[in-house]
């Protein structure tokens, strides 16, 4: 599924400061969790390129934007505790939604 595979890239990267797209974005509020500074810059560089070399189509734009749409922590929460928790990975589209069997 080719929007699920942008949005892992993502986090494997977590990496650039959005500035253009929804998939960019999404990429800058993951790479809050990556450090500070120069860790965190390489985090946002690293998303740039990834984005770049793959190219980002209409259905890639739109699970990018479905899933900054979900990506807020919750009232109290940590963001960077919390997108690490099966709720947060669903949330900003790292994971899969449980399946009922």
């Amino acid at each position: 599924m080719r929007p699920l595979t942008v949005i892992l890239i993502l986090t494997a990267s977590l990496a650039l400061q959005g500035c253009g797209n929804s998939c960019q974005d999404l990429g800058d509020r993951l790479c809050q969790c990556s450090g500070s500074g120069s860790t965190r810059d390489a985090c946002k560089t690293e998303v740039k390129n990834q984005l770049a070399a793959i190219g980002i189509h209409s259905d890639d734009e739109a699970a990018c934007s479905a899933a900054l749409n979900t990506c807020n922590a919750p009232s109290g929460a940590t963001f960077c505790e919390w997108v690490g928790t099966a709720g947060g990975k669903v949330a900003c589209g790292l994971a899969y939604p449980p399946t009922t069997p």
